[in-house]
């Protein structure tokens, strides 16, 4: 089984990585948390940079994840900066952003970046989901600073944070993202 680095300091990027990879067997994501500078830029940008900042700290494959939460009305912020906003203005904050629009639409995006080694090409895998933006309630769990617990996807009566595990990681925007990775790593025989 070959090994490919996963850096996050996200423990929550790393258990739904490991939960939605657990029959995995053609690799095995080996975690560093290591916490990596986030460039101000587009999410493709931010994840490409990520992947060769930690390729040349590593000295290996690599793999990084990047999530971004876009409101339409928002001209598609916070986006890449959910967790900045998150920080300063909190999750009702973010939702009453919203409040004077009649759109509260919001795409929650994954997007995994992967290189071979330094200096190697990055290739990107993205996933999205849809849904809108709800104000945060004490029935929705709320025990943290997560964005899920303010976004309740298409399709679904409660927020993202208080869909069952299972159910959410297979739907959601990482899901999509990494089973795009997963095939890409197989089918490509990826070697250490």
């Amino acid at each position: 089984m070959e090994t490919i680095a996963f850096v996050t300091s996200n423990a929550l990027k790393l258990q739904d990585v490991k939960a939605i990879l657990e029959d995995n067997v053609a690799f095995k994501f080996i975690h560093y948390d290591i916490a990596l500078p986030e460039l101000q830029a587009s999410p493709d940008e931010i994840s490409m940079n990520k992947c060769v900042t930690a390729a040349t700290i590593l000295q290996g494959p690599v793999v990084v994840e990047d999530t971004s939460l876009s409101c339409p009305s928002l001209n598609g912020l916070p986006g890449p900066y959910i967790k900045t906003f998150l920080a300063h203005i909190g999750l009702e904050g973010v939702a009453r952003l919203l409040v004077s629009f009649p759109d509260k639409t919001a795409e929650a995006r994954s997007t995994f970046a992967y290189t071979a080694g330094p200096n190697q090409p990055v290739k990107l895998f993205t996933g999205s989901m849809h849904g809108k933006i709800i104000m945060p309630h004490a029935t929705n769990g709320v025990a943290g600073m997560h964005w899920g617990y303010i976004f309740q996807p298409d399709g679904h009566a409660v927020c993202y944070a208080s869909l069952d595990k299972t159910k959410k990681n297979k739907i959601s925007h990482r899901y999509k993202a990494l089973i795009q990775l997963k095939d890409y790593l197989i089918n490509n025989n990826v070697k250490k």
